[in-house]
């Protein structure tokens, strides 16, 4: 997603000033029949990109989306040969379009991407579509990637609260087994040092924290997972469950935490907030009741 409110309609490629910009915002507004006209004109521009690294496809499915008549304008754009897995801003790590629709909720565009040839997992399988979805809480684009087969390793089967699946990531003894996959970023901050393969069972509790799923946070607890852990990675806010289940406003999880031994008291690394700050700022009373209440009995 873009992390930057600056307009970015000038083109990297002095030759395309003019008609990059005319491009962007015939994107931008809908106008479809102009932009094929600027794209007849100018052989080139559909790959052609912004200072900032993107394509006139990427400027489509950039934050907020939703654009006017946003189908036929990716129909012109792809039809004229925009590369639908390319990556905005950094050709090595940066997000395709299909990222960013999953960012914004937007199933009709992501739709669009997958029948246009993104891999429903993601480039080189990273699974970043589906993370993506589950980091920003994009419901409407997790059930999609779903639908269109999204593969499910441990993290991410309990991030989209798939309980029944999670026996099959450990072995007899409660082993993790090789399927049950690795951590990755869901999105675009390197973890610093790289992921930390002993952290795949922490960071899948807080995925099913963050997906909100009860059940999941239940198995993973039983097999191991620290209530109080606050793994790498994410937009290292090294937050523990309770903080992000208290953001997602769950009573049960935040009471089935909280009974498992949950620290009321923890700050996250970045806010320096606890499991009740985070209640606070996304305005979830019957959680802020749900910990007071614990506060007062310990």
């Amino acid at each position: 997603m873009n992390s930057s409110n600056d307009i970015d309609d000038q083109a990297a490629e002095a030759g395309l000033l003019t008609s990059y910009r005319a491009a962007y915002h015939a994107v931008k507004q809908g106008e479809a029949e102009r932009l094929r006209e600027l794209l007849a004109a100018h052989p080139g521009l559909a790959q052609a990109r912004s200072v900032q690294g993107r394509t006139l496809l990427h400027q489509l499915c950039d934050w907020p989306g939703h654009y006017p008549r946003q189908l036929e304008t990716a129909r012109v754009l792809v039809e004229a040969g925009a590369d639908v897995n390319a990556r905005a801003i950094d050709p090595e790590r940066g997000e395709t379009a299909l990222q960013w629709a999953a960012s914004n909720d937007d199933a009709v565009m992501a739709g669009f991407l997958i029948d246009a040839g993104a891999p429903v997992d993601g480039l080189n399988d990273d699974r970043r579509p589906l993370a993506q979805s589950v980091w920003y809480g994009c419901r409407k684009v997790t059930e999609l990637l779903l639908q269109r087969g999204a593969a499910l390793d441990l993290e991410l089967a309990a991030a989209v609260g798939r309980s029944e699946l999670l026996p099959a990531f450990f072995d007899a003894e409660g082993a993790l087994l090789p399927d049950a996959g690795h951590h990755r970023e869901p999105v675009n901050i390197p973890i610093p040092g790289g992921a930390r393969p002993e952290e795949l069972l922490q960071q899948a509790l807080i995925y099913a924290a963050i997906g909100g799923s009860l059940a999941c946070a239940e198995y993973l607890l039983d097999r191991g997972a620290d209530v109080n852990g606050t793994p790498s990675g994410f937009d290292r806010t090294g937050a523990a469950a309770l903080h992000w289940a208290a953001a997602g406003g769950s009573t049960a999880l935040t009471e089935l935490l909280i009974r498992r031994g949950a620290d009321l008291s923890l700050k996250d690394a970045r806010y320096g907030s606890t499991p009740l700050g985070w209640a606070k700022h996304f305005a979830h009373p019957d959680v802020e009741a749900v910990l007071r209440k614990a506060a007062s009995e310990a």
